[in-house]
């Protein structure tokens, strides 16, 4: 190896790990077989995760003509169903952090296998439920057994992607949910055929259909999915050094101990920490509340239920189109408050057609390309603002409580968004379409406070530092 260049990739800080020296198209190798090796599996849960957290958007309209709805099959009202949807995230909440301490104590492939084989099993219960009482007690259990899922996805992506290569691989992850937004609806429409299969109505079909995949995979994930690259047989003992010493000496690593308190205190005392929470929160309200309406939405339109899931499909796959194109640019630029802004911007403009166009005429046109726009935004804002928080993170513990912190109380706007959509509201939900289009706003401000806030925070902290150096060249003179 002694004619390879130094063992940097492009672009890269100088670590204070030893890297060994590989030349670039070595290093380029390692990273597609870490592409081919987390990617396509990850995504894959990503998915299935998705899927069986927000297919109440199909179930709640699946069959409404035949009266065979969720909805008059267990004599709910909206306020029922907005309330069986947001207990979901009071179970999710409060178990991230610790879930997410747990992830490296018993290693990312167990843990998240024991994550997706508990969420699928109550996936399925869901479609046992026979009133409101059993619908709110499995939503709550879902949240719980789903808690520290994306959080530990986060983290475990930090144990193997440097803070300039994750955006994009982040979004690959991130956007199969755009996938199962569009795969969904079109699942929900097939689904919905069973209706009186085995006794069985057909929502409580979509149910036990997209819970059992979560449960096969949850077992596979066992197998599959590497832990950490020190124990990657299918890397050599070079590559293992490479993959671990590239990543600098505030990266989280499996080397270091499972918790440590000094980190723990850093992310909490940090009003930074705070600030990323409630940007997070603020969009999530907005985009919450939009991928558990949208089907309802586009029905609103003058649509049968059927042909609405069927027209949730396309702004699904075109967000998870235009959320890469974001990604890639992202890491390409390494301008994150930049796209994350724009994201958010473009969320905003979705969200404000659906709430100053009529209904009628062109209007309908317009309202179902909002659909289009909305989700584009929504979507692509999620990894772009991700990359930014883990950009600001590190070590192990601190990686692992800033995303769990993150994600938990961000996650509050899960538990909100949907009551925003009040029955006395429809069809049209004005005023819940300009309280979510001023909440993009808000998130927009707060993004750019805190870039703003950070950036004076790191000029003050260089020139106390080169004031401290000054001091000590004089001393020593």
């Amino acid at each position: 190896m002694a004619d390879e260049k130094t063992a940097m990739a492009p672009g890269e800080e100088t670590p204070a790990k030893f890297v060994p020296a590989l030349t670039e198209e070595h290093q380029k190798s390692i990273i597609r077989k870490l592409d081919v090796r987390i990617i396509p599996w990850s995504s894959w849960l990503y998915l299935l995760n998705y899927l069986d957290r927000t297919n109440m958007s199909s179930v709640k309209i699946a069959n409404s003509e035949a009266k065979n709805d969720v909805l008059t099959e267990l004599h709910l009202t909206d306020a029922d169903w907005q309330l069986a949807i947001s207990i979901f995230f009071i179970g999710y909440i409060f178990l991230e952090i610790p879930s997410n301490l747990m992830i490296k104590r018993f290693g990312p492939s167990r843990w998240l296998a024991r994550i997706i084989v508990s969420w699928g099993i109550v996936a399925m219960c869901l479609a046992f439920c026979q009133n409101l009482g059993g619908l709110v007690a499995a939503r709550f259990m879902l949240g719980v057994c789903e808690a520290g899922y994306f959080p530990g996805m986060i983290f475990y992506f930090a144990l193997w992607y440097s803070k300039k290569e994750i955006a994009m691989r982040f979004s690959l992850f991130y956007c199969s949910g755009q996938l199962a937004g569009a795969f969904g609806g079109l699942a929900s429409y097939g689904i919905s055929f069973m209706n009186g299969v085995g006794g069985y109505s057909g929502w409580r079909w979509i149910f036990i259909m997209e819970g059992i995949p979560s449960i096969l995979s949850g077992i596979l994930t066992w197998f599959i999915l590497p832990d950490f690259p020190h124990t990657a047989k299918w890397l050599t003992d070079e590559e293992k050094a490479w993959c671990e010493g590239r990543m600098g000496a505030n990266a989280p690593s499996a080397h270091s101990k499972h918790f440590d308190k000094k980190e723990f205190m850093e992310v909490m005392t940090n009003p930074h920490s705070y600030m990323y929470t409630f940007i997070y929160l603020s969009n999530n309200i907005a985009s919450q509340a939009l991928t558990f309406w949208l089907p309802t939405i586009i029905k609103n339109l003058g649509f049968t239920s059927t042909t609405a899931l069927l027209l949730t499909v396309p702004p699904w796959i075109c967000a998870y189109f235009i959320s890469l194109t974001f990604s890639w640019n992202s890491d390409r630029t390494q301008r994150r408050v930049t796209h994350v802004v724009c994201a958010e911007a473009v969320f905003g403009i979705g969200l404000l057609l659906f709430a100053t166009v009529p209904p009628s005429g062109a209007g309908l046109g317009v309202l179902y390309f909002a659909c289009f726009v909305a989700t584009a935004g929504s979507a692509s804002f999620i990894p772009c603002v991700w990359a930014w928080r883990t950009s600001t993170a590190s070590g192990t513990t601190g990686n692992a409580i800033a995303s769990g912190l993150m994600n938990s109380f961000g996650n509050v706007g899960g538990a909100i968004g949907p009551f925003l959509f009040r029955s006395d509201w429809a069809p049209r939900y004005v005023p819940a379409f300009t309280i979510t289009t001023c909440l993009t706003v808000v998130c927009m401000t707060l993004v750019i406070t805190e870039d703003t806030w950070a950036k004076r925070d790191k000029a003050r902290k260089a020139a106390a530092a080169a004031a401290a150096a000054t001091t000590t060249e004089s001393t020593s003179a």
